[in-house]
């Protein structure tokens, strides 16, 4: 390993990258550290979260059992390693095939009928014996921790909601405007980079830390976000009239300032 990682890596977790080249994943804006690595033939990552994080849903054990629970119900990277020490959690991953569909956000209408299709993929999951609780009371006790350690994302932009300019008023403002929740299987930070396509025009799902039972507005909302900013306002609307229901606008914007700190 050429490249020096924030913690010493468990041995089970070096023994299993060797001498294979570390190159660091920038895609993502999660305090989680990536590394991508060949192995053989294969292509892998590495994950790896501090200590502090373990509470939250940035913990890298609680995404490893995530995907190790949808195994069989979505396709989701293979999980073949996970370790743990006094320092984090660590990770290691199977390279999904196919490309990111963002790859695809010069075509309308192929970005919506990708993310119409992630949608649909996801919230058919059954949720009746689901482990995972990402519901909004368990999201904002996070919010709360995070915020209470200075761990909120450095990128924050509070001045598109001027009278919530702190992070605390934002909290507040969440828990006096939480909404009455209608659960499935959600995502948590459903975009396009987080879903991938194959050359059978399969689709792969990675980054699901977050992945639980949730309110089905949040993964719309993300997906909503996501085109407006990457597509078009155009396209973004577009995705909300083919849901075939009356948009939840309060819920949107709802998971959107919910996301704000993360």
């Amino acid at each position: 390993m050429s490249l020096q990682t924030p913690f010493e890596l468990p041995v089970a977790i070096a023994q299993f990258i060797g001498s294979n080249q570390l190159v660091a994943d920038e895609v993502g804006e999660s305090p989680a550290n990536v590394y991508g690595f060949t192995r053989g033939n294969e292509r892998f990552f590495l994950k790896t979260c501090a200590a502090v994080y373990t509470p939250t849903t940035y913990s890298v054990l609680r995404e490893a059992r995530v995907l190790q629970w949808l195994d069989g119900r979505l396709s989701v990277p293979e999980v073949a390693v996970v370790a743990e020490s006094d320092a984090g959690e660590f990770m290691i991953t199977r390279c999904v095939p196919g490309e990111p569909i963002q790859a695809r956000c010069d075509d309308q209408d192929a970005m919506l009928a990708l993310l119409r299709e992630a949608l649909r993929q996801l919230q058919a999951v059954p949720i009746t014996n689901c482990p995972f609780d990402s519901s909004v009371s368990v999201r904002l006790n996070e919010l709360g921790y995070l915020i209470a350690r200075e761990l909120c994302a450095d990128d924050v932009d509070l001045e598109q909601w001027p009278s919530l300019g702190t992070p605390r008023k934002l909290l507040a403002h969440l828990h006096a405007t939480r909404p009455v929740e209608e659960k499935v299987f959600s995502h948590g930070d459903l975009c396009d980079t987080n879903v991938f396509v194959d050359a059978h025009e399969q689709l792969h799902f990675i980054d699901l830390g977050r992945g639980g039972i949730a309110d089905r507005w949040l993964d719309i909302a993300f997906a909503h976000r996501n085109l407006r900013e990457d597509v078009s306002d155009n396209a973004a609307n577009n995705f909300l009239r083919g849901l075939g229901e009356p948009d939840q606008s309060a819920k949107r914007v709802f998971f959107e300032q919910l996301d704000e700190l993360f």
